[in-house]
């Protein structure tokens, strides 16, 4: 019965967000501070080693304003692929792909959803929670972190995000926002190892994004 309660209420929140979104047509949309393709090239101990730049095509493709897909490496040879992409206007010029539907496929599939808290100098001193999957492929596993930073908010869950940006679309008259990913494979199946590794990665990120991404106010 609670499953059943669940789906409705989720079912029910899409409908309302569908009929909000239409009805706040009118949001103006809000230019990213900062052009991502600034982003640091060194973060702590992590060097970019690749990077996949803005091409007019890929973010018609993708529908965003701008975006960035860089791959770091540290000292010790892990490597990081870290995506962020800016929309400056939520379902008008582009939309979110949860990961949970974009990821699996080709072999790969979830093998655990969870949520991870970030430390340190996180969203201007306010607690953070980030979203974590650990995708599987035979015995080949990734860690996967991802969060919705957006109008001075740092949200783990797709539902909520949808829940702020019909609040923020109706008395902000705001839609901006990005998504951020991070996918690290695992080595020698220290699972619990990499998931370290990304999560202070990620807090890093997430500072340093404070400084390109617009806030709550603009």
């Amino acid at each position: 019965m609670g499953q059943i309660v669940r789906s409705l209420i989720i079912l029910l929140l899409f409908a309302a967000t569908s009929v909000l979104l239409h009805a706040t047509s009118s949001v103006t949309a809000v230019p990213i501070k900062k052009t991502l393709a600034e982003f640091p090239a060194r973060i702590g101990q992590w060097r970019l080693i690749d990077s996949y730049l803005s091409s007019s095509d890929i973010l018609e493709m993708l529908g965003v304003k701008d975006y960035i897909q860089y791959n770091y490496a540290n000292p010790q040879g892990d490597q990081v692929n870290l995506y962020i992409g800016y929309y400056d206007a939520v379902g008008v010029t582009g939309s979110y792909h949860s990961p949970k539907n974009c990821l699996p496929g080709g072999g790969w599939g979830i093998a655990e959803v969870k949520k991870v808290p970030l430390q340190g100098d996180t969203n201007r001193g306010k607690p953070v929670t980030v979203a974590e999957m650990l995708i599987q492929n035979g015995s080949e596993y990734q860690v996967v972190l991802y969060w919705y930073q957006n109008r001075g908010r740092i949200i783990h869950s797709e539902y909520w995000e949808k829940v702020y940006l019909v609040l923020d679309a109706l008395f902000k008259g705001r839609r901006d926002g990005s998504f951020v990913r991070i996918m690290m494979h695992v080595k020698d199946g220290d699972i619990q190892g990499t998931e370290e590794k990304a999560t202070q990665f990620a807090e890093q990120v997430q500072v340093l994004l404070q400084d390109y991404l617009p806030g709550a106010t603009i």
